[in-house]
């Protein structure tokens, strides 16, 4: 068994989980370490792909794991990236009221507020391979505009 591609579900859960990965003040300050933890984080979507082509997926059951799978995995990295932003607000506030230049910061978050566009390619691209080998399953509509936006 691979650590990058895991062969159960419960193993594509726990690192949908991604549990053993802190979020933290220092990481979000950390530009490096936190493009790692993303890059670790968005393996899911990866592993989904590869899970899913090699699985009868005609059984709503296993398209309704998938699915959990996903969600769980685009609600930790949602939170994981608005956690970063909000503290990277507060220490350009902190430098703006010290008088202190921020342009690391700024740059920094914008960067960072970026990624919330690399989040919708990732889902798109996830998405499309998800309702090709769920046809039958039902998207919610948040969702599915992600698959019908034309922003890329």
């Amino acid at each position: 068994m691979s650590q990058s591609r895991p062969e159960t579900t419960n193993e594509l859960a726990e690192q949908a989980r991604a549990s053993n990965v802190e979020m933290s003040e220092r990481v979000c300050l950390d530009m490096s370490h936190f493009k790692s933890v993303l890059r670790h984080l968005r393996k899911v979507d990866d592993n989904i792909i590869l899970r899913m082509n090699a699985t009868n997926t005609a059984a709503a059951g296993e398209c309704q794991i998938m699915f959990g799978v996903l969600q769980t995995a685009y609600a930790r990295r949602d939170h994981d990236i608005e956690y970063c932003l909000r503290v990277l607000d507060r220490k350009i506030d902190e430098r703006r009221a010290e008088n202190t230049p921020s342009f690391s910061l700024q740059t920094q978050r914008r960067w960072l507020n970026g990624e919330h566009g690399v989040e919708r390619i990732v889902r798109r691209r996830t998405l499309d391979v998800f309702r090709t080998r769920c046809p039958f399953f039902e998207l919610p509509k948040e969702y599915i505009d992600i698959l019908e936006s034309k922003q890329r």
